[in-house]
């Protein structure tokens, strides 16, 4: 049965992620504290995104073509621009000069867990049209293949 992301939980590491620690397993991502981040409203795809390089040939009819180089997906997260715990916590992971690693961990409605690291871009405030709501808007640029749970906490 396909389920809806209704009450679903972000969250984000309480602590930073040494670099030299990524990529972690679903037991290292397991073993870090989460503070849930409330109110999101969207979420960006995740997983990674590679590049297809080719090469043509005078002696080919077609391009040979082979798997590039591959990065972890930047995506964006929306929120109300609420003060929570949560939002405090992802409003230091992306202060400007703050340039640490961070797990995230993303509870589906169903109990499947799935993880992710990487860093969090300063965030924006779109304004929008007379019925928009406050929004705090911002980008995590992964630096690791999303981690899913094989069991549910």
């Amino acid at each position: 049965m396909a389920n809806t992301n209704i009450g679903g939980v972000f969250s984000i590491s309480t602590a930073p992620v040494e670099s030299d620690d990524l990529p972690l397993d679903e037991s290292g991502f397991g073993s870090l504290t989460y503070t849930p981040v409330p109110n999101m409203g969207s979420h960006g795809d995740t997983g990674v995104e590679q590049n297809i390089v080719s090469y043509p040939t005078w002696d080919n009819l077609l391009t040979v073509q082979q798997k590039g180089s591959a990065t972890g997906a930047q995506y964006e997260v929306r929120f109300l621009d609420e003060e929570s715990a949560g939002m405090t916590a992802l409003l230091a992971a992306a202060a400007i000069d703050n340039g640490n690693q961070y797990a995230f961990k993303i509870e589906w409605p169903d109990g499947r867990i799935e993880y992710n690291a990487g860093i969090v871009t300063a965030p924006s405030f779109p304004k929008g049209e007379n019925e928009a709501f406050a929004e705090a808007v911002f980008t995590i640029a992964a630096n690791q293949e999303i981690v899913k749970s094989t069991t549910p906490e």
